[in-house]
C-alpha cells in the first residue's frame, strides 16, 4: 500500500514538473505562439515519456495556452488584435477592483510589497535585462490582485495570466517602452501612497487599455499580431 502511494507521488510530481516546464517553453517564447508542438520533441526535450506529456498539454488546452486540431497536431495559442483588446478590457477590470480591495485591505503591505518588487524591476532595467523586467512586470500585477484577499479575483486574473506573460514576451519591449512603464509603476505606488482611488483607476486606464494610450495599442501591435 505505502509502496502504491509513493508510485502515485512520483507519478503527480513528474506530471507537474512536465506541466511547468512546458508551460515555461512556451511563456519564454522558446515555443513561439502559432507553432507546432512535437510530442517527439518534448519527450527528447524533457526526458519524460508521452504519458505526462500528453497530460501536460491537457492541462495547457484548458489555460488556453495550446489549441488542439484534429487530425493535426498540437499547437502553442496564438491571439489577434481584436482578441486581444477583449482580454485587456478583461484585465483592467479584474485589476481596478482588486487594487481597490487591495488598498483597503492592507494599504501599508501592499505599498511595501510593490515597492520591493519595483526595486528589482528598476534594477533590471538598469542592466538590461529587458526578461527579467517583464518578469516583474508580471509579478507586480500579479501581487496587486494576490493582496485583493479574494479568490475568485485571484482565479480570474490566474486565468489570463499566462497569456498575458506570453505575448508580452513575444512582442518585447523597446528602450521607450521599458521607461514609460517604469514611470508608470512608480505613479501606480505613489497614488497608492496618497490613497488615490480615481486617480489609480486612471493609472490603470492608461496603462492597460489600448485606446487611453497604452504599450498594448493597435499601432503598437498591428505588424505583430494578426488583426482579426
Amino acid at each position: 500500500m505505502i509502496v502504491k502511494n509513493i508510485t502515485k507521488m512520483e507519478d503527480k510530481l513528474l506530471k507537474d514538473v512536465v506541466y511547468r516546464r512546458i508551460k515555461d517553453l512556451i511563456i519564454s517564447g522558446e515555443f513561439q505562439m502559432g507553432s507546432k508542438i512535437s510530442e517527439g520533441i518534448l519527450e527528447d526535450t524533457l526526458h519524460a515519456n508521452k504519458a505526462p506529456i500528453r497530460d501536460a498539454l491537457k492541462r495547457l488546452e484548458t489555460e488556453r495556452l495550446v489549441v488542439r486540431r484534429a487530425k493535426s497536431g498540437t499547437y502553442v495559442f496564438c491571439i489577434c488584435q481584436k482578441d486581444m483588446d477583449k482580454l485587456l478590457q478583461f484585465r483592467y477590470v479584474i485589476e481596478v477592483e482588486a487594487l481597490k480591495l487591495a488598498l483597503k485591505a492592507d494599504k501599508a503591505r501592499l505599498e511595501q510589497e510593490l515597492g520591493a518588487i519595483y526595486d528589482k524591476m528598476t534594477m533590471a532595467y538598469k542592466n538590461k535585462s529587458t526578461y527579467e523586467y517583464l518578469r516583474l512586470d508580471s509579478e507586480f500585477h500579479q501581487m496587486v490582485v494576490t493582496l485583493c484577499d479574494n479568490p475568485y479575483f485571484v482565479d480570474s486574473f490566474h486565468m489570463i495570466s499566462a497569456i498575458m506573460d506570453t505575448v508580452r514576451n513575444y512582442l518585447g519591449a523597446s528602450e521607450m517602452h521599458l521607461e514609460r512603464s517604469q514611470i508608470q509603476h512608480a505613479n501606480i505606488i505613489a497614488a497608492i501612497h496618497n490613497n488615490a482611488e480615481s486617480e489609480l483607476e486612471d493609472l490603470l486606464k492608461k496603462h492597460i487599455l489600448p485606446d487611453h494610450g497604452a504599450y498594448w495599442s493597435e499601432q503598437n501591435l498591428r505588424h505583430r499580431l494578426p488583426k482579426e
